[in-house]
């Protein structure tokens, strides 16, 4: 047996081994980081099984989760979100209630018992905010259609676990108290609400009142360090407020989260929380890898892996059901049910109200992480390969599968050309699609926007724009637009296979046709250009030149130096 001192020492240092060694991995395979460090964090954990401390372990784990909840809570902004929440606010709600039916049913069907089920049926109808937004964010795709509807309905299923924690201990206790009858029971759970509605009313009001002006003293300071000591003493006070009434810790730090994001120092302090979030990340998903045990997952490995299989299709099914039927194009949908295919963090912060309460057993537990875990190990490749697994179920499965939710304004194939003809085709209408299509109709050029997001298509059709709706890589939409009569196409969408086959189809109906494509990554530029792109624009690399013309002559640069150090950059940059 270890002194505690250097077991905890240990522990910590198998943690960071396996995230160095994990995250290394996954990038040289070009895989998420988030699933190596879940494998190698399963690896460690039942390799080094007896000099980890496990004690320490959880609370290392609980800590990690509460201030990652915290950093999520301040990524969020209401006002970015207010319109999409609007459209899937109730379908979102919707989805959950009828997951975890289905869940609630199907463990029920496994044989366990009816609490432990509700528990694991409320897990399991919530999916990983901390996935989808690393994985959005890696992508650069947490501003389009597919990321803000992912991140909204994230967002209500988030805000439900206040209801969730209200409901399954007030549930328990009338199951283990029959005598109380109905009136008890609703006594009970009246009582729950109005001290969770006090608690969250009490942390919010203070908020509104209190965290602003803390936040802007602590700042005035100067101190980076004060203002980051102020923000982690917040998100401890609201956590203790939350915990003390019998709400988790862990939602007390994720509303905490939520109102310093409204705050005026909120970019300030998200920018001193970054590493402690990435930190917190890491040292999350490896000890949730920690704790899983091979051994008993093998004991339980049928149900365990029905239930993945499970999660993976009726949460996709269900998601993407209701997004159709609000109306959002069948990308829209298949990459947002495709998002939401896993088992949040949140989960592990129900599952450990469960084992507080002894309605779930360790072996109930070690069902819960490790699924948690393989929808993760299968979710995460998909959902970072969204693109290209939506265009291969398309084309596999599309002509079989029946289109039960149609689109009105879908262009079909055989459908009669646009009236429209040597025009600039703009392929997605959003940060950088607008401008461009603002400066074209300032200067006359005729124009016609190619968008799957329907809010955006009528929109410009009130305005009187030339549009489209339908899916840019869809050759029969760009044959539609005309783009065999056109004489440019701007490839204004960052992902990387949905530019490649906009690239193929654009060459295929017009072989003289001027390509124009953004990239975010440099090492982009040499494929697009053996594509056939006849310009190649980085937003970044276009900002660095931006600045260099507007500083350098407050140095006394000459115009002429200027442009001849902008030429050589381009030339360094492969754009000469």
């Amino acid at each position: 047996m270890f002194p505690h001192n250097f077991s905890l020492i240990t522990t910590f240092l198998l943690v960071f081994a396996a995230a160095i060694g994990g995250g290394t991995l996954a990038r040289v395979f070009k895989q998420p980081t988030i699933l190596g460090y879940i494998a190698a964090g399963v690896l460690i954990g039942n390799a080094a099984f007896g000099i980890i401390d496990h004690a320490m372990l959880r609370l290392i784990a609980e800590a990690g989760v509460t201030l990652l909840l915290f950093t999520l809570g301040v990524e969020f902004s209401f006002l970015r979100l207010k319109k999409v929440l609007r459209s899937i606010l109730v379908p979102a709600v919707i989805q959950i209630l009828i997951t975890l039916g289905a869940f609630l049913g199907l463990s029920i069907g496994l044989g366990i018992a009816l609490l432990p089920s509700l528990f694991m049926a409320a897990v399991f109808s919530l999916s990983s905010t901390a996935v989808v937004v690393k994985i959005l964010s890696e992508r650069g795709e947490l501003e389009t259609m597919p990321g803000e509807v992912a991140t909204g309905w994230l967002v209500v299923q988030d805000i439900a676990v206040i209801p969730i924690m209200i409901l399954l201990p007030t549930i328990v206790t009338v199951w283990q108290k029959p005598e109380m009858g109905v009136g008890g029971a609703m006594l009970s759970l009246l009582g729950s609400i109005m001290v969770a509605g006090l608690t969250i009313g009490l942390v919010v009001v203070l908020g509104k009142q209190g965290i602003p002006r803390l936040l802007k003293a602590a700042a005035s300071v100067g101190s980076r360090e004060i203002l980051l000591i102020t923000t982690v003493a917040i998100v401890f006070l609201s956590s203790i407020i939350f915990y003390t009434t019998g709400l988790s810790a862990a939602l007390g730090a994720f509303i905490a989260g939520l109102i310093i994001a409204e705050t005026s120092q909120n970019h300030a302090i998200f920018a001193e929380i970054r590493p402690l979030r990435d930190l917190f990340a890491v040292i999350f998903f490896v000890t949730l890898g920690m704790t899983v045990s091979l051994s008993m997952v093998v004991s339980f490995l049928p149900t365990i892996l029905v239930f993945i299989v499970a999660i993976i299709i009726i949460k996709w099914i269900v998601v993407y059901g209701l997004v159709r039927m609000v109306g959002y194009h069948q990308k829209t949908a298949f990459l947002v049910g495709l998002s939401l295919t896993q088992v949040s963090e949140f989960g592990l912060v129900i599952a450990g109200v469960g084992m507080a309460l002894g309605v779930l057993t360790a072996d109930h537990y070690t069902i819960l992480v490790a699924v948690t875990f393989g929808t993760l190990l299968v979710s995460t490749p998909l959902v970072a390969a969204g693109h290209e697994v939506y265009y291969w179920f398309t084309k596999t499965f599309g002509i079989v599968t029946p289109k039960l939710i149609g689109d009105r304004d879908i262009v079909l194939p055989g459908s009669e050309q646009y009236p429209i003809e040597k025009h600039i085709v703009i392929c997605g209408f959003g940060r950088v699609g607008k401008y461009v299509g603002r400066a074209l109709e300032m200067a006359g050029v005729p124009f016609l926007v190619v968008d799957y997001n329907h809010q955006t298509v009528k929109l410009l059709r009130e305005r009187g724009v030339n549009v489209v709706y339908g899916d840019p890589a869809d050759r029969d939409v760009l044959d539609y637009a005309q783009v065999d009569l056109a004489r440019a196409i701007i490839i204004a969408i960052p992902d990387r296979h949905t530019q490649e086959l906009i690239i193929g189809h654009a060459q295929t109906l017009n072989r003289r046709i001027k390509i124009i494509c953004r990239t975010h990554h440099e090492e982009d530029q040499a494929r697009l250009k053996s594509l056939g792109v006849t310009t190649i624009i980085q937003p970044e690399f276009e900002a660095a030149v931006t600045i260099v013309e507007r500083l350098l002559p407050e140095f006394g640069v000459s115009p002429e130096d200027v442009s001849g150090k902008i030429s050589r950059l381009k030339i360094e940059h492969g754009m000469g």
